[in-house]
């Protein structure tokens, strides 16, 4: 059904929901799977060393989730993005991904941890789903 497929990871119970479901099309179709995790620093935390210990953390996410996916025997590409305070945002880097590696299918959770760990809960997939030329599939 799906060859490519990206799948936005922050760690959150919907996103790993989503991470489940992409999981089920590789088993089935044989897609490819990229797993992306953005890191959104606010101006606050603009500092480098806390750019850095937020790579960190979403590397560790990343690494979690590829984890997830090597037990069920698919291998999956991982991305780190970093969206610059003021210029860019979560959305927009999964969007760019999603339309410069010529995906067909995005799996998102509908919840994730954004904007001080869910203040715009559903902000990020909805803006996603709303720009994106492909499928978009929104895991509660």
């Amino acid at each position: 059904m799906f060859k490519k497929i990206l799948v936005p990871i922050d760690g959150s119970p919907a996103s790993l929901r989503a991470l489940e479901l992409a999981i089920e099309f590789a088993m089935k179709d044989g897609s490819k799977l990229t797993l992306i995790h953005v890191v959104s620093p606010t101006p606050i935390c603009s500092k480098p060393a806390m750019i850095d210990e937020m790579r960190s953390i979403g590397n560790s996410v990343l690494e979690a989730a590829s984890a997830k996916c090597d037990a069920f025997g698919i291998s999956a590409k991982k991305l780190l993005r970093v969206a610059e305070s003021n210029q860019t945002s979560t959305a927009y880097e999964i969007f760019r991904e999603a339309v410069d590696g010529n995906y067909d299918c995005v799996i998102i959770g509908s919840r994730g941890y954004s904007g001080g760990m869910g203040i715009l809960m559903g902000s990020v997939a909805i803006s996603v789903a709303l720009s994106l030329p492909c499928t978009t599939i929104i895991v509660r």
